[in-house]
């Protein structure tokens, strides 16, 4: 997404697997249990968006409205 989005995209991958990530995410991991939602999770301005699916074309539109709203 950076060719189209500049800087204003960043992309990260993090694996949950991974405890430090799981610390570091643990209230995104409490909200997936919770809710017994699929991984991969995906968050858009550290709001949880998906769940199940990180396919470029559902991410995208979540992208697009992000940067709309400013």
């Amino acid at each position: 997404m950076k060719a189209q989005y500049g800087d204003a995209v960043v992309v990260e991958h993090l694996d949950l697997g991974d405890p430090a990530n799981w610390q570091r995410f643990a209230s995104v991991v409490s909200i997936a249990e919770e809710q017994n939602l699929d991984y991969p999770l995906v968050a858009v301005d550290g709001r949880l968006r998906l769940a199940g699916s990180a396919q470029y074309y559902h991410i995208l539109p979540l992208v697009q409205e992000a940067l709309a709203e400013g």
